[in-house]
């Protein structure tokens, strides 16, 4: 009889400390998604297994990590939080596809009490025959995180509910930015914003379907 009350204290405790961690306050006046002006211009890609380094999903988020993600991380301790990828991305502008290699990490501070959970990055986006331009930003992953626990509070696994998310930029951190650019981008100035859809056939993962949002002026 102890053990079945010690388990439904257990249980309980655990929805209730879920429950005051999505109607966290703080996560009421977190940054919105970077806000872009001039020409905008998307790019779409996906991902989900082409990778070194942590696993984007909740737990790698957190420095944790299934088999898979831990065989994927860097042997050197000092790139363990860090991640590399390189994509094809579809240019909305037509064309060959765009050349991109993704730099991130998980971000210092990560915590559910503040609704923070994660990666500062930069992009290396290259246009064959046309020029480059680097990226660098932050995004904040809480959103679709707390949708996905309150699904599988409910029984029905991690599976956010939202079909689009636009990531916002870490609190306290600098708006994404253009940094450079060369050939037909030098001295050009401009922003970006990652956009997340999730996958039904990839639950846990935040990387799912993904389009970035290039403004340039």
């Amino acid at each position: 009889m102890r053990i079945l009350v010690a388990a439904a204290g257990l249980v309980v405790g655990i929805f209730f400390g879920a429950l005051l961690l999505m109607l966290n306050p703080i996560s009421l006046v977190q940054g919105t998604p970077a806000m872009l002006s001039g020409a905008v211009r998307v790019l779409a890609w996906e991902s989900g297994g082409g990778f070194r380094g942590f696993e984007l999903t909740p737990g790698g988020l957190f420095g944790l990590g299934s088999a898979a993600g831990r065989a994927a991380a860097f042997e050197d301790p000092a790139l363990e939080h860090a991640r590399v990828e390189i994509v094809a991305l579809a240019d909305d502008a037509g064309g060959p596809p765009v050349l991109g290699v993704r730099l991130s990490a998980i971000a210092p501070g990560n915590s559910l009490l503040q609704a923070r959970l994660g990666t500062v990055a930069a992009w290396s986006l290259a246009w064959p025959g046309k020029g480059s331009v680097m990226l660098a930003g932050s995004e904040n992953y809480w959103a679709p995180f707390r949708d996905g626990l309150w699904s599988a509070i409910r029984g029905r696994g991690f599976h956010p509910g939202h079909a689009h998310y636009q990531l916002p930029p870490l609190p306290r951190l600098e708006a994404p930015a253009l940094v450079s650019g060369t050939g037909a981008f030098a001295g050009v100035r401009g922003s970006f914003r990652e956009e997340y859809t999730p996958l039904a056939a990839r639950p846990g993962d935040l990387t799912g379907s993904r389009q970035l949002s290039l403004a340039t002026e």
